[in-house]
Parts: structure tokens; C-alpha cells; sequence
């Protein structure tokens, strides 16, 4: 089978923790969030990641009605492990145990998965990033961003530079986008961005839709979302549903289409998860 797009990034055990001691465990994981949604709007994902032998079978067996596993390393030990812990005053504490998740950026990529259409690197350290792009020389790549590497993206401005320049498409959010660039205008960030190299600019501002460069600017408003919502991978959701249609050839308006509306169906239900368990 040849594939449309290969996610490569973290797939990892969620644990919420409520202000009342209420506590939920899910799966969570950019790359897991990506590659669901892509899968749910249509396209052939493979996906690359490490997981410890604590990962639920059933979370496993799950995943894999929807995207190939042939790249899931299962490793002695434990699975990266993210708690979002709501304190009463309304901070949040993140902390991270990282498992088997160290190096990402060297896990293998089954030969199979080499001539997919298009490569998305999902939030790792940006070393690790660089590393895997280094492996994917010539390929079409697209990349994303986190807050977890905030410090790295200040710190690193010439690293970051460089990712940039060897991708096709990016998804910076609104926040990411002035941080990277140093620009408080999103709209010149994104042009920016692009003078670095990247053909795509994919800017997502939450209820306020998405900003789209690509020499000029495309703006698409958000889908109207009725009751609660958990804004918990929805901007994962978006990236995969757009790469669904980019890693196809579809149009913009129709990638931009397919990103907003796996968006509006992750917000309203549980977890980062495109599929529900």
C-alpha cells in the first residue's frame, strides 16, 4: 500500500487530573492526533513513534483500525507519560515523564513508509526533528510546534531557522508564530516564516480560524461548535485533516475545509484522539 502521509512524533499516556481529585487516564500524543484525523478525513497514514510495554492493548488495537502500526516500536519500559493537572486557582501544572520517548527523531522508518506522499514531523525537541529530516532528505516534509519548547525556540533561533527552511508546510500557532519570528504581527510573521523557506504558512487562531501564506494571504473562519467543548488536540486535528487533502493534491479551500471541520469534531468530544475509544 502506498501511503499519503507518515506521522512521526509522540504517542503518549494522558492523565488528567481535576481540582476535586477526579482523574482521568486517555491516550494522547501529537502524532497520534495527527495521524487519526487524517485517517478519519480520508487519507493512508502510517505512523512512526515508541511506546513501553504499559501501553493499553486496547488503546493500541484501537489505533490500528485506522492507521498502519507498522512503524510502532514497542520497547522495554515505559511510555511517555503527560499529566495536566488543574490546581484550584486555575494553574495548570504539565508535567512530563518521557519513557522510552527519548531520541525520536532516530526511530525507524519502515521501508514501506518511504514513498508516501508527505512526512509530518510532530512536536519533539527541535534537535530531534532536525535528525529526522536529516533521514528524510528529498522528501516533502511538514512540521509543527508545542509550547513544551518554547525556551528552545528563543534560545535556538538559527535551529529553528533551519526546520523551517527544509519544510514544505508549517503549523505554527498564532503564539508560536510571533515567538518564532520575534514579530507581534501575525500576518508579517507569516510572511516571515515564508522568506525562511517554508512554501506553506498554516497559522491556527483558535475560534478565529486560520491564516493561511503561501505568497498571499487565505483566511478561513472557524466552524461553529455547539455545547462544551475540550480544546484538547484540536489544533492536531486541524493539521491532519488538512494533510489529508494536501498529501491527496486537493485544493487549498478543500484542505482548509477538511482541517477545520476534523477541528470542530475533536472539540466536541474527549481527549486528542481523533477516533473515540
Amino acid at each position: 500500500m502506498r501511503f499519503d502521509l507518515v506521522v512521526l512524533g509522540h504517542v503518549s499516556i494522558d492523565t488528567i487530573i481535576f481540582p476535586d481529585g477526579k482523574r482521568i487516564d486517555m491516550p494522547g500524543g501529537a502524532a497520534a492526533a495527527v495521524a487519526t484525523s487524517a485517517s478519519l478525513a480520508g487519507a493512508r497514514v502510517g505512523l512512526v513513534t515508541k511506546i513501553g510495554e504499559d501501553f493499553p492493548r486496547e488503546w493500541l488495537e484501537k489505533l490500528a483500525q485506522y492507521v498502519d502500526i507498522t512503524g510502532v516500536q514497542v520497547l522495554p519500559g515505559k511510555t511517555i507519560h503527560i499529566w495536566v493537572i488543574y490546581k484550584e486557582d486555575e494553574s495548570v501544572e504539565s508535567p512530563v515523564e518521557m519513557g522510552v520517548a527519548e531520541k525520536m527523531g532516530e526511530t525507524p522508518i519502515p521501508e514501506e513508509y518511504m514513498k508516501a506522499e508527505l512526512f509530518h514531523i510532530a512536536p519533539i525537541p527541535p534537535e530531534e526533528q532536525l535528525k529526522a529530516m536529516e533521514r528524510l532528505e528529498g522528501k516533502r516534509i511538514s512540521l509543527d510546534f508545542n509550547p513544551t519548547y518554547y525556551e528552545d525556540y528563543r534560545k535556538k533561533p538559527e535551529l529553528v531557522r533551519e526546520l523551517v527552511s527544509r519544510s514544505e508546510v508549517i503549523f505554527p500557532n498564532e503564539r508560536e508564530a510571533r515567538l518564532i519570528t520575534g514579530l507581534e504581527d501575525v500576518r508579517k510573521s507569516a510572511e516571515e516564516l515564508y522568506s525562511w523557506g517554508a512554501e506553506l504558512v498554516v497559522i491556527t487562531r483558535g475560534e478565529r480560524g486560520v491564516l493561511i501564506y503561501d505568497g498571499d494571504f487565505h483566511e478561513f473562519p472557524a466552524l461553529p461548535v455547539k455545547g462544551e467543548i475540550d480544546p484538547t488536540g484540536a489544533g492536531d486535528a486541524f493539521a491532519g485533516g488538512f494533510l489529508a487533502g494536501y498529501s491527496r493534491g486537493k485544493p487549498l479551500e478543500e484542505c482548509a475545509r477538511l482541517g477545520l471541520e476534523m477541528a470542530r469534531r475533536t472539540l466536541m468530544k474527549t481527549g486528542s484522539w481523533a477516533i473515540s475509544l
